[in-house]
């Protein structure tokens, strides 16, 4: 018994050292699925190339890479700017009226203006689609007290814009798009499993495996 114990930690060991070195790390991984693209390079002088498209979300990364203690890291480098949208105007308007506008409106490729909005008294910060004409869908005597602008695809958090309750507001906000599409990788943790590499990534779990040194 005690030798076949011996023998299952040295194999661990063994596994660890072998995760650890990074020419054994090194290489090109597919992480492909259904309804999804994507794919990994690891290069030895570690560097690394990420992608993935998934539905309308496409993002890239590159950067440096760092194995760990059996888990593999990837950090982006240079550092990403991400997306914004600036407030340009907060013009007063009569009491109960609500607009909002965009100073590019194709800005957002095609995809209407949504702003997250908190209404006094609500659970929880509502999604609230712009009409044509710039005012925003919410039920009659509602309280906006504050609201951002949504990046549709793109998980991006955005600081709120408090609103007073005491007047109306057309609000103009400009789209920066900075960085957009890239991944900000701060670290990000992949675990080393059966020589795979395993991360979480907008609600899928994502095998990369090793298609060539």
């Amino acid at each position: 018994m005690r030798i076949a114990l011996l023998t299952i930690a040295l194999m661990s060991a063994s596994g660890l050292a072998h995760a650890e070195n990074p020419a054994s790390i090194a290489g090109r991984y597919d992480g492909g699925q259904m309804e999804m693209a994507a794919g990994l390079e690891l290069s030895p002088d570690g560097r690394f190339r990420y992608g993935l498209s998934y539905g309308a979300l496409d993002e890239q990364a590159e950067g440096q890479w760092a194995v760990e203690q059996g888990t593999l890291y990837l950090t982006s480098e240079p550092r990403v700017v991400p997306p914004r949208f600036a407030l340009v105007s907060d013009t007063p308007a009569p009491r109960g009226r609500l607009s909002a506008r965009l100073t590019d409106p194709d800005a957002l490729g095609g995809f209407p203006l949504t702003l997250i909005v908190t209404i006094a008294g609500a659970d929880r910060p509502q999604y609230v689609d712009v009409d044509e004409d710039g005012s925003l869908l919410v039920e009659p005597g509602a309280v906006v007290t504050s609201v951002v602008p949504d990046l549709p695809v793109y998980e991006i958090p955005y600081r709120p814009h408090a609103l007073s309750p005491d007047t109306g507001h057309d609000l103009l906000f400009r789209f920066e798009p900075n960085d957009l599409g890239r991944a900000d990788f701060q670290r990000e943790a992949f675990a080393i499993e059966d020589g795979a590499l395993v991360f979480e990534r907008h609600g899928r779990t994502i095998r990369f495996r090793r298609t060539r040194p």
